[in-house]
């Protein structure tokens, strides 16, 4: 996969957070982006499960999040980029109230992030957004999944597997939202209802494939599991998950480690175990 160039003899970026600032924001180099975020951004904790990137006591301890020892479990696992701290967690809330254009800086995330660990790319046949209904007349960029998934695919310069125009599986009918939910069982209830929502138009788009579905946060993975029992049903062979922040659960352990240094290469790190 060839590597973005570097920047040369080029402002410094304005960092992670004032984007909208920046030199870089919009032709900048895709690695100058994701090496600037990784520098705020607050990785996954040392000890942590290897399905849901939760955190944990230590090694030997069993994730308390019941769908990753549940056996029906339809996907892999989730590749978690950063948690939803700081920075980036003020962001996610500006998109989520209508400021969509911060959109664009997280597909440049995903994108170093993608371009950063080739083998996590390998592994797949398609990169999708999750799914979404809008109402009528809505604008489309406040499906936020898809608008990250969108622009990234845009500017890739790689040719990584996104697919965007004719969606691999789609959403029919409006659900209960998963974050006005409480409780496991509670959010059992909605993933199935989310679950039968879900209608794949072309199923030998998907037959035998190795799909990568994105989210941009990820807290207990039922939304996720809804989509790839979806997509296994319709003839998927695997289903995993990239999510841009990972919930941090409550419970009183550190759920995050230091922030990043710029160009840090986390390969083994992230997807050891998996």
């Amino acid at each position: 996969m060839p590597e973005p160039p570097a920047v040369i003899d080029g402002p410094d970026p304005a960092g992670f957070g004032n984007c909208r600032g920046c030199a870089y924001v919009e032709t900048g180099p895709i690695r100058v982006c994701y090496e600037c975020a990784s520098a705020t951004l607050q990785t996954p904790a040392e000890h942590r499960c290897t399905i849901c990137d939760q955190a944990l006591a230590g090694p030997d301890e069993q994730c308390s999040n019941a769908l990753c020892t549940d056996p029906d479990r339809a996907f892999e696992f989730t590749a978690v980029i950063a948690m939803k701290t700081g920075a980036l967690e003020r962001m996610i809330w500006r998109v989520k109230d209508g400021k969509w254009a911060w959109g664009y800086v997280f597909s440049r995330v995903v994108l170093g992030y993608l371009y950063a660990h080739p083998e996590l790319v390998r592994r797949v046949d398609a990169i999708i957004p999750t799914p979404a209904l809008l109402p009528a007349g809505a604008d489309p960029r406040t499906d936020h999944a898809k608008f990250v998934i969108q622009q990234a695919k845009d500017q890739d310069e790689a040719g990584l597997p996104f697919v965007v125009d004719l969606p691999l599986v789609v959403k029919t009918r409006t659900t209960t939202r998963m974050r006005n939910t409480s409780g496991a069982e509670g959010r059992r209830m909605v993933s199935e209802q989310l679950f039968q929502s879900l209608a794949v138009p072309d199923p030998g788009r998907v037959r035998n494939k190795r799909i990568m579905v994105y989210d941009d946060v990820f807290t207990s993975g039922n939304t996720l599991n809804a989509v790839a029992r979806r997509l296994k049903a319709a003839g998927a062979s695997e289903v995993f998950g990239l999510t841009l922040a990972r919930q941090v659960w409550s419970g009183g352990r550190a759920a995050i480690a230091p922030p990043r240094t710029p160009g840090q290469d986390e390969t083994a790190d992230v997807f050891g175990g998996r």
